[in-house]
């Protein structure tokens, strides 16, 4: 497992860009695109393209005309509360918390700094929006068993959705990133799953040209989304399955307790979850 600083990834990767003579940087706000011109609208120009590849986030309008099929929704109705830690003590592990107000997770990304992300439920965040900095030192320094004054900075929320697309592309348009698939960062596996797609589309592109194709006229987004949809899919249930299973209920506590408690019992199990923890649930990575 690799954990890095991701400002710093991006930072390196926008310097690797500008020094590529075949890559022209635009900075200007896309108003609109024609799907069936292959062209995008920015408040300068039109700019025509062969592929086009969406990463707009979450909530662009411009994703409209390519998702009007149903997709695979959910609101949490929580909070993802961020940030960055300096500290003192012996943190090298990632560690997860199931705390009553929401999974905690803590991700060391050097001896004497980690991020962390809590998903707490809405209402909750809202009561403590305003102490939410006393209430984040507190948590975590009980979790640590930390008793000096931790520095907690770069504090940032967002709400919390499961959101499975079923269409990907339309022509020689693909949506990528956040706006594909969203899921719950409980198990920290939304960024993976991006670095996933952009793996596979890159070895699509690479063999559609190998043989010849141009990717204009290629079936490169198909075969994108046959070979990546179903992992997506089931990895983002999946993650759903586990937080809805880990959150506490009364009723539901003492079973799920006693389920765990003899699930230890089971030598073969405990391999295999150690294996699919260690390698993932597919090869090809």
């Amino acid at each position: 497992m690799y954990i890095f600083d991701n400002g710093k990834y991006k930072q390196d990767l926008f310097k690797k860009i500008k020094t590529k003579k075949n890559i022209k940087l635009i900075n200007d706000k896309v108003t609109s695109l024609d799907i069936n011109k292959n062209y995008l609208k920015t408040k300068k120009n039109n700019v025509c393209y062969d592929q086009a590849i969406m990463c707009l986030g979450v909530q662009s309008s411009l994703y409209y005309d390519i998702t009007k099929s149903r997709s695979i929704f959910k609101d949490y109705k929580e909070i993802a509360v961020t940030g960055f830690i300096k500290h003192s003590e012996r943190i090298e592990n990632p560690r997860q918390y199931f705390l009553k107000d929401g999974p905690l997770a803590i991700l060391p990304f050097n001896k004497s700094n980690f991020s962390f992300v809590w998903s707490l439920n809405k209402y909750l965040y809202i009561k403590n929006k305003i102490e939410i900095k006393k209430l984040i030192e507190k948590k975590i320094s009980y979790l640590i068993k930390n008793k000096k004054k931790l520095n907690i900075t770069n504090i940032q929320t967002y709400p919390i959705y499961l959101n499975l697309q079923n269409k990907y592309y339309k022509k020689n348009i693909l949506i990528l990133g956040e706006g594909l698939h969203s899921v719950h960062p409980i198990a920290g596996q939304g960024f993976n799953l991006v670095l996933r797609d952009i793996k596979t589309l890159f070895e699509v592109f690479k063999k559609n040209l190998n043989l010849g194709f141009i990717l204009k006229n290629s079936f490169a987004f198909q075969e994108f989304y046959s070979k990546r949809k179903p992992e997506n899919t089931m990895l983002g249930l999946g993650i759903d399955l586990t937080n809805s299973f880990f959150k506490q209920n009364k009723m539901l506590d003492p079973i799920k307790e006693q389920f765990i408690k003899n699930l230890k019992k089971y030598k073969s199990v405990e391999k295999l979850s150690k294996i699919i923890s260690d390698k993932g649930l597919f090869d090809n990575y």
